[in-house]
C-alpha cells in the first residue's frame, strides 16, 4: 500500500448540490490512497461542511487561506475548477513552502502547480503547465477500493440512476418513472446525492442514500449516471452505463466515453424518455452489455488514485531533500 503518513496534507475542494460532490470525493479518494486522514477546507457552505464530516473528513472551520498557517502543511491539494479561488490557495500554500497539487477535469483550472493531475478521458484545453503532470484516464482519481471490487453476475433487471442531487433529482425521477411505466419487470434505484432526502415514488422505484456509489453500482445490471466522477466509477467496475450530461460542461466527457465504446450517451437536455429507452434496450442486449463492460474497464482501471499518490509522495520526499 502506498503510504507516507508523516506528510501533512490539506485538501481544498469545491462542492454543493448544484456543483456536485465529485471534487470532494476525489480528495477523499486521494487521501485514502496516500494513507493520510483527510483534512479538508471546502468551498460551498455549512451543508457541504456537514457532508464532508459525514464522509469522514476533518474540516477546517475557516474557509479562508488563513487556516493553512495554523496547520503548516507539507502538501496542499486543490480540486476546484474556479481559477480565481484555486490561485489564492496556490499562492497561500507557496508562501508556506508547501507542495501544490491541483486536480482537474478536461484540463480546466488554475495553471502552475508542482503536480497536475487530470484523469479526464478528453481535454478541452491544452496540457496543464506545472513541474510534472499526470494526464489521461490512467490517472482518474477514484476510491482505490474500486480496483479490488469484484462485480458479481447480476441476474435481476436492476437499473441504478445517479445524476446527483439538487435539481438533478427531478430528472432522475422522470427517467425512473419512464422506465417502470414501460417495463413491468425492471426495478430502479436512485442515488440522489449526499444531501437529498429519499421519498416514495413508485413500488419499483427506491431512493437510496449512500456514502459511496460502488456498492449500488456493483449490484446494477445497467447504470444511468452523469458525466462526472460517477461515470468513471461505473467504468472501473465494468457496469454497462448510459452517460447523461446534467450540465453542458459534462458533454465532452460523455461524448468521449461514447466514442471509445465505453458507454452509451444521450444529448444534453434530452427528454427523460431518451435515457429510459436506451436503458431498457441495453437490459435486453447481453452482447452490447459485455462489450461496454470490457471497453470501460480497459479505459478506466480504477488504479489512478494509487498512481497519483505515488507521484505526490515522490515529490514530497524530493522536496524534503
Amino acid at each position: 500500500m502506498t503510504s507516507f503518513a508523516e506528510i501533512r496534507v490539506v485538501f481544498r475542494a469545491a462542492a454543493g448540490p448544484r456543483r456536485g460532490f465529485g471534487h470532494m470525493v476525489r480528495c477523499l479518494s486521494l487521501a485514502r490512497a496516500l494513507g493520510v486522514r483527510p483534512l479538508m477546507s471546502v468551498r460551498g457552505g455549512a451543508a457541504v461542511r456537514e457532508t464532508a464530516l459525514a464522509l469522514g473528513a476533518d474540516v477546517l472551520l475557516d474557509e479562508g487561506t488563513r487556516a493553512l498557517s495554523a496547520v503548516g502543511p507539507d502538501v496542499v491539494v486543490i480540486d476546484d475548477p474556479i481559477t480565481k479561488d484555486a490561485k489564492r490557495w496556490m499562492a497561500a500554500a507557496r508562501r508556506l513552502g508547501a507542495l501544490v497539487v491541483t486536480v482537474h477535469d478536461l484540463g480546466i483550472g488554475a495553471r502552475g502547480a508542482d503536480l497536475v493531475i487530470d484523469g479526464s478521458v478528453t481535454r478541452q484545453v491544452q496540457r496543464r503547465s506545472g513541474r510534472r503532470a499526470l494526464i489521461g484516464s490512467k490517472f482518474a482519481v477514484l476510491d482505490p477500493r474500486l480496483a479490488k471490487t469484484r462485480r458479481p453476475e447480476v441476474l435481476s433487471s436492476r437499473v441504478l440512476i445517479a445524476l446527483g442531487g439538487g435539481p438533478h433529482t427531478q430528472l432522475a425521477e422522470a427517467v425512473a418513472s419512464a422506465i417502470v411505466a414501460s417495463d413491468p419487470y425492471t426495478d430502479v434505484r436512485i442515488a440522489g446525492g449526499f444531501i437529498t432526502r429519499p421519498r416514495p415514488v413508485h413500488p419499483r422505484i427506491t431512493w437510496v442514500r449512500s456514502r459511496g456509489l460502488a456498492p449500488e453500482l456493483a449490484q446494477a445490471k445497467v447504470a444511468i449516471v452523469g458525466g462526472g466522477v460517477s461515470l468513471y466509477e461505473a467504468a472501473a467496475l465494468g457496469v454497462p452505463t448510459i452517460g447523461v450530461p446534467v450540465v453542458k460542461a459534462q458533454v465532452p466527457t460523455v461524448l468521449a466515453f461514447q466514442r471509445r465504446g465505453a458507454a452509451l450517451g444521450v444529448p444534453f437536455a434530452a427528454p427523460a424518455q431518451t435515457a429510459a429507452t436506451k436503458a431498457l434496450a441495453l437490459l435486453n442486449d447481453r452482447e452490447q452489455r459485455d462489450e461496454l463492460s470490457r471497453r470501460s474497464r480497459a479505459l478506466v482501471d480504477g488504479r489512478g488514485a494509487w498512481r497519483a499518490a505515488a507521484a505526490v509522495i515522490a515529490l514530497a520526499k524530493e522536496q524534503r531533500g
